[in-house]
Formats: structure tokens, sequence, C-alpha cells
């Protein structure tokens, strides 16, 4: 099978990847919103680690673990308990757009606070995890290792790309946004944060007999 045969269908399954709309999806649009097309980059980058790291799992057939029920309901109580406190703190802060140069520059230092949140929201998502056993699974349709390779690092780099574009997308858009409306935004996504923590906590206390995590996004 050719390479671009290849990267085509990673660049359609990245695609599909990049539509998921989860606690990383409104982080990254009210980061990028709020604070800026750099840091929202920067959660992107994290989120972008996490995805290597998850397809480094399962890749060499570590993601057996999480198939385990009790595993599941830990990482969903712990990933429902990080999120929950990240959406309170979004919901209850208020957007004032920085009057001084310096207080700008000097925030840089602290862009590698979103690197870590785009890391978290997306590793301690369950749902992120089984959804890379897919294209795991798909890889192994190629019988070359440099294949797969390729098929799943296409994948990656263009999740990566798309969400570097709706950085830039929520960026621009922040041009035409008051202190007010981007703190309006920040109480609508700490909401949804609040929201999607509380469903993943209450999951990790369902019933064995009952499981909704292969429904997360």
């Amino acid at each position: 099978m050719s390479v671009f045969h290849i990267i085509t269908k990673g660049i359609l399954f990245g695609l599909t990847l990049s539509l998921m709309i989860g606690p990383a999806f409104f982080k990254l649009i009210q980061t990028s919103i709020s604070q800026g097309f750099r840091s929202g980059a920067h959660l992107v980058l994290g989120v972008s680690l996490s995805d290597i790291i998850m397809v480094f799992v399962a890749w060499y057939g570590l993601s057996s673990i999480f198939n385990d029920r009790s595993t599941q309901k830990i990482v969903s109580l712990i990933g429902g308990i990080v999120i929950i406190s990240f959406g309170i703190y979004t919901a209850t802060r208020r957007h004032i757009t920085p009057k001084s140069p310096k207080t700008i520059i000097n925030s840089a230092k602290f862009r590698l606070k979103y690197l870590g949140q785009g890391f978290l929201f997306n590793i301690v998502n369950p749902g992120t995890w089984l959804f890379w056993l897919i294209p795991i699974g798909l890889a192994n349709v190629y019988d070359k290792r440099s294949e797969q390779i390729i098929f799943l690092a296409s994948i990656l780099f263009t999740n990566f790309c798309m969400d570097t574009i709706k950085c830039a997308i929520s960026n621009e858009l922040k041009k035409f946004m008051t202190d007010n409306v981007i703190t309006i935004i920040n109480r609508v996504v700490g909401s949804i944060l609040i929201a999607f923590g509380l469903y993943l906590a209450i999951v990790a206390f369902l019933p064995d007999n009952i499981s909704i995590l292969n429904d997360l996004p």
C-alpha cells in the first residue's frame, strides 16, 4: 500500500478525532479566548503529548489494564475531581484585560501551566483512552511497522493541526469581545466542565453491570 494512501487515511481519521467534543475542547476554546493564542497553543501541546503517551501505551498492549472495571472507576473518579476543580476555577474567574505590556510579558512564564492543563484534561478522560484503541486496531491491518507508525503519526499530526486552528480562530474572536463577554464565557465553560466532571465522578459509583464509559467523548 502506498504511503500517500496511508497518510490520507490517517488524516481522515485525525479529522474525525478533532470533531470530538469533550472537556479538553471547551477548555481549549475558553483559554484561547481569555488568554490568547500562545496559551491556547501550549494547552494544545499538552493535549498532544498526552495523546502520544496514550498511543504508546495502547501500542504495547498495556491498555488491557484500563479495560479492568476497577481501574476504570478509579480513573473516572480522579478525572472527575480534576475536571470539577478546573471548572470551579474557570467559572469563578473574572477576565480583566491587562493594560500594562509588562504584565503580558511576565505572564509568559506561567504558560507552562496551560501545557499541564491540556495534558491533564486529556489523559484523565477515560473516553479518550478507549477511543485510541480504535486507531491502534486499524494500524494493525498494515503488515509493516513503518506503515503503522506513519498511519498513527498522521492521525496525531492532523489532530494537533486542527486544535491549533481552533486556537487561532478563538483568538481572533477575542478581538470582538469585551471583558464582560469573556467573563460570561468563563462562567459557561466552567459550568460545562463541572458537568463533565460530575458525569465522570458519578460513573465511578455505578454498579459493575452498568457501564457508560464507552459513551464518553
